[in-house]
């Protein structure tokens, strides 16, 4: 699958069915574009979804379009997309011998009305109206809520059976790599070095050779994000913190994992790194969050300076290959006691940037909620409760806050009201 996690499925879903005022059509067109290039086709269902945006990001009537097309090729483009979308849909998923197109789209509950209007498109002179072609597309968007984006098979990464032959070699590795970066020499650091010697089946084995190994293995996607994960949670997880800088993973450590976290987000899996230490209810995973959003930061800013000398940066830089908001999505999705440790940091190394009260206010919500701090009149505004909107209503007095009808609020997306 093209997407490294559930979450990032999620929040393409949540990016096309949210809310009207937080929804983002533009930025899951993107994301559905960045899968197709990784796996180089899509599912019918995500193509179908990638033709209706492709037009809805065009239309002003859907999104805000800096330079909006007329109304004559909207309605082509509109027009070819529902006529790929019928024939996808009606003509594949209902498929069956002599029957017509009516029949096949009914048994998978597509309107007789949109079958006539592919057919007006094919057979006809005049091209439907805009107007009707919006609703059209505005039902097939709904359509795909109802037959794919709903349904839980369709989006759960299922991880591929991993040759267990796989990750013992990793770990191998890993133990040799960590054994010969000790400094200090002993007896048993000698005879383990031996022994895993022989299980790699080679008779010299140097951190040059872990290295190149190492690369090797990451280089295979079919399981390159576990191997990533079990660095996360058997290796990273171990660190301490440094003795010295408070809020700081210790210097041994992270002089000891800095080549292999290196190679790792050479080979695109830093964020899926940092997905996986967001959720960690772990003061080390926060920490280590930490430190690699500060080196983000300086590359940004190194970046960003070497820009304003009007240097080459582009030919001389790689890429880091990091999804900042689909980070950021996944820690307010997971919210623990030691997401605040790194969340001003997380929030400073997004793409788009947020405003300086989004920020506060996010990480005063997220405070609040996982109790890292206590509710006092000295550290928070004023809170209204339900009990406050009651009583303003009742008394009919202007009330700051007004009470809000017709809402399933477990629909509402974290973070709406900032």
């Amino acid at each position: 699958m093209p997407w490294a996690s559930d979450s990032e499925w999620q929040s393409v879903r949540q990016d096309i069915y949210a809310s009207k005022d937080t929804r983002d059509y533009s930025r899951a067109l993107r994301k559905l574009l960045l899968w197709k290039t990784r796996k180089g086709s899509l599912s019918r269902g995500l193509y179908c979804t990638e033709l209706i945006l492709q037009v809805i990001t065009k239309d002003i009537h859907f999104c805000d379009v800096d330079d909006a097309l007329n109304e004559n090729d909207l309605v082509r483009l509109y027009s070819m997309a529902l006529m790929k979308f019928v024939n996808l849909t009606a003509d594949v998923l209902g498929k069956g011998p002599q029957k017509s197109m009516y029949y096949r789209a009914s048994c998978i509950e597509l309107p007789s009305w949109l079958i006539d209007m592919r057919h007006k498109i094919s057979h006809d002179q005049d091209l439907p109206s805009l107007k009707s072609l919006r609703t059209a597309m505005e039902f097939a968007l709904e359509w795909l809520q109802s037959k794919y984006w709903n349904e839980d098979e369709n989006f759960l990464v299922v991880a591929p059976k991993l040759n267990m032959n796989i990750i013992d070699e990793f770990i191998d590795i890993l133990e040799f790599y960590t054994l010969n970066k000790t400094p200090v020499d002993t007896v048993f650091k000698k005879d383990r070095l031996n022994i895993l010697r022989n299980k790699l089946s080679v008779s010299k084995f140097s951190n040059k050779e872990c290295v190149k190994k190492i690369k090797e293995l990451l280089a295979n996607k079919l399981w390159s994000l576990q191997l990533a994960n079990v660095f996360v949670t058997r290796y990273l997880l171990q660190s301490q913190e440094c003795n010295v800088s408070e809020g700081r993973i210790s210097k041994t450590d992270k002089d000891m994992w800095s080549v292999l976290l290196k190679i790792m987000t050479t080979a695109g899996l830093l964020t899926n790194i940092l997905q996986c230490l967001v959720t960690q209810n772990s003061r080390i995973a926060a920490l280590w969050v930490v430190e690699l959003c500060l080196v983000v930061y300086k590359f940004s800013k190194k970046n960003d300076a070497k820009h304003d000398s009007n240097q080459h940066i582009c030919m001389n830089c790689k890429p880091l290959y990091l999804d900042t908001s689909l980070v950021l999505r996944t820690a307010l999705n997971s919210t623990h006691a030691y997401t605040v440790v790194f969340l001003k940091w997380l929030l400073k190394v997004q793409v788009n940037p947020l405003k300086v009260k989004q920020h506060y206010n996010i990480i005063k919500l997220v405070s609040l909620y996982t109790g890292s701090v206590k509710i006092t009149s000295k550290n928070t505004d004023r809170l209204f409760s339900v009990g406050d909107l009651i009583e303003k209503t009742e008394n009919k007095h202007q009330a700051q806050w007004s009470l809000a009808f017709n809402m399933n609020w477990k629909q509402i997306p974290f973070g709406t009201t900032l």
